[in-house]
């Protein structure tokens, strides 16, 4: 069980290459995971790291985890445009 109060998110994804497949536990956090940004906490970045271990340890089916920073998005509705292949795409909020 993870019990670090850092970890916002927990998921879980698959990942297929060449070798094989492997289960990822994809964990969001609040922390600056960028060592030379000015608000890099090492302190809770290693607590919550060894965290993780003692679970992936106990749960022998996690291959790997992947940390991220939670990015809050746009607060106002916004609007995509682009194109994917000989697609337009438009989105409108």
């Amino acid at each position: 069980m993870i019990t670090d109060r850092n970890a916002l998110s927990v998921d879980v994804e698959y990942v297929i290459d060449a070798n094989g497949a492997k289960t990822v536990l994809v964990v969001e956090t609040n922390l600056q995971l960028d060592p030379p940004e000015i608000d890099f906490d090492k302190a809770a970045v290693d607590a919550l790291c060894s965290d993780l271990e003692r679970h992936r340890a106990s749960n022998p089916y996690i291959d790997a985890i992947r940390l991220v920073r939670r990015r809050l998005g746009p607060t106002e509705p916004i609007t995509v445009t682009g194109t994917l292949g000989e697609h337009q795409i438009k989105t409108s909020p």
